[in-house]
């Protein structure tokens, strides 16, 4: 069970590295937030869909049985690795290859609010959400790694209940 869930986590950080790179030379994290706002989310939904891909490949290895406790212990493990190492790596990214991408995402998003004439209290509003989310504290790349962990476990939660046999 270990094995495919830690393989499938690894995976799926090394493919959020490399999009994170890709999207960094194509500007999406720095000049081109217009295309970053959709692209961001890639990387999300490949850790997704490598819990419920890890937890049907360990359903598979077990001779398509498994119980509900043992799919959510495998998508659980991959939330387990996955969410510190993408934390970590998207502290290192905002703050040591991309350090304005917290400025830059906040002018972009300011931008959007100015042209659509907002009120200055819905834009100071706005700039406090994206300066929690966007990084630039500690407790901004935690709560990225705790809703990371909680909605992986959702997924491995749902997918395993999916996926189980049924005990007669």
């Amino acid at each position: 069970m270990k094995n495919i869930a830690v393989r499938y986590a690894l995976i799926a950080f090394i493919i959020t590295v490399v999009w994170t790179l890709f999207e960094h030379q194509m500007g999406y994290n720095t000049v081109n937030h217009a295309v970053g706002q959709y692209t961001r989310m890639v990387s999300a939904f490949i850790f997704y869909f490598f819990i419920a891909f890890a937890i049907a490949l360990q359903k598979r290895s077990q001779r398509d049985i498994i119980s509900f406790k043992e799919g959510f212990v495998t998508g659980l493990i991959v939330c387990v690795i996955y969410a510190p190492l993408s934390a970590l790596w998207f502290a290192v990214y905002g703050e040591i290859i991309n350090p304005r991408y917290q400025a830059s995402l906040m002018e972009f998003e300011k931008s959007k609010l100015v042209a659509i004439k907002a009120s200055p209290i819905i834009i100071a509003d706005k700039m406090k959400e994206v300066q929690l989310t966007s990084g630039g504290s500690f407790l901004s790349y935690f709560l990225l790694f705790v809703f990371t962990f909680l909605i992986g476990a959702i997924i491995a939660f749902t997918t395993s209940l999916l996926v189980r046999n049924q005990v007669r």
